[in-house]
């Protein structure tokens, strides 16, 4: 992804702005279709490996109340990867000086 972008080498500082980016669009996303008080736990990771290209991974665990009916665990957690994996992208091509074609509904 970075390196389509014209982006090279990433410092320490902009991998913990790209992964905080990713995490706090993927748990907005989460918050936004199931309330905090029916999530047990909520484990969210994010890693950039530093190889060419660069990779940018979004892994989310979550455990709901017993509570919690109708939820499509596995169509929520991809949602939320993707808006995760966008913020990534955007904070990325921010980095690169590009602007970013997303889409910007976060």
């Amino acid at each position: 992804m970075a390196e389509s972008i014209g982006l090279i080498n990433l410092s320490s500082e902009q991998v913990v702005k790209v992964c905080e980016a990713a995490e706090n669009a993927a748990r907005r996303f989460i918050f936004s279709k199931v309330s905090k008080n029916k999530i047990v736990d909520l484990d969210i990771t994010v890693d950039i490996l530093a190889s060419k290209p660069f990779v940018v991974n979004v892994d989310i665990d979550v455990e709901f109340s017993p509570l919690v009916q109708n939820v499509d665990v596995e169509k929520l957690i991809d949602a939320a990867v993707d808006k995760g994996l966008q913020a990534a992208e955007r904070t990325l091509r921010e980095f690169a000086g590009v602007n970013s074609k997303s889409n910007k509904n976060d």
